[in-house]
């Protein structure tokens, strides 16, 4: 079993060497680890290229490097550019445990007709202990998700650097859309979920590292993309468990834009979401 890691990069030097380290220092090695620069304008691309000279050279590293077009433009290169017909993602300023690549690879023996696959992660704010979000499953699930999307109203199933996907599957509906600066990996999950099965281990292999940087800034303003595909495309939404899980996001989204005294982002969203309906 061979995985293609890709590794999306702008702006992380503070970060990037923690996340190859944590790939290289797996007990179940990848064929490849692709990273792609997208435009970075501090030291990130510097360092890899310094700091990681002989796994270039022995192509154990690949390097991509192209103007800033956003991190679906950075993804959807790394898996255009992959060898192997599973890719798992890593953000960044994230990192893998040492099993992370070998408990997924058995997930994968165990699952053999999940289209998309995911393991446990904990968080790390700002560098304080780590700590176990809501999942939406049970700590001792291992294998088939009954209801993707019902479970995914219960907590946060998948993520953007604890997965893997069949490339063939992503291929298929055109990858990550592009230009779009939020919701845009929520869009994969839902279609990877509507055409194929969903597989997971709860095993917590990943760390996810919530810091605020200049990478995130644009999301905060924007309409997260499935309100925006969904309300165009009225004729998908034939699942009761997605439309709840539609709203689940629709409702945190509003929420945030209440809680932060923007009612004009928050009367956007709702606008988008009726729209689905109507």
């Amino acid at each position: 079993m061979n995985f293609s890691v890709v590794v999306p990069l702008y702006n992380k030097e503070y970060a990037v060497e923690r996340c190859l380290n944590s790939i290289l220092a797996q007990t179940k090695q990848p064929l490849e680890i692709i990273v792609v620069n997208d435009g970075s304008s501090d030291g990130s691309f510097d360092i890899v290229k310094s700091k990681y000279q002989k796994e270039i050279e022995q192509n154990i590293i690949r390097v991509f490097d192209q103007a800033n077009k956003g991190v679906s433009a950075a993804r959807n290169l790394g898996i255009q550019q992959s060898s192997s017909e599973y890719i798992c993602l890593l953000d960044a300023d994230d990192e893998w445990l040492p099993d992370f690549l070998k408990t997924m690879s058995l997930l994968v023996e165990r699952c053999p007709e999940a289209n998309l696959y995911c393991l446990a992660h904990r968080v790390s704010k700002r560098g304080n202990r780590l700590y176990k979000p809501k999942h939406g499953l049970p700590e001792s699930h291992q294998g088939y998700i009954d209801d993707f999307f019902k479970a995914s109203t219960k907590g946060n199933v998948v993520n953007s650097s604890k997965v893997c996907i069949r490339k063939q599957a992503i291929v298929e509906f055109g990858g990550f859309p592009e230009g779009i600066v939020a919701g845009e990996d929520i869009f994969v999950w839902i279609m990877l979920a509507l055409n194929g099965k969903v597989a997971c281990d709860m095993k917590y292999l990943a760390v996810i590292h919530s810091e605020e940087d200049s990478s995130r800034s644009a999301r905060k303003l924007s309409i997260p993309y499935p309100f925006v595909f969904f309300s165009k495309n009225k004729a998908m939404l034939d699942s009761n468990s997605l439309n709840r899980y539609l709203f689940t996001i629709f409702y945190q989204h509003f929420l945030h834009s209440l809680l932060s005294l923007k009612s004009k982002e928050a009367a956007l969203r709702l606008k988008w979401y009726i729209r689905m309906y109507i």
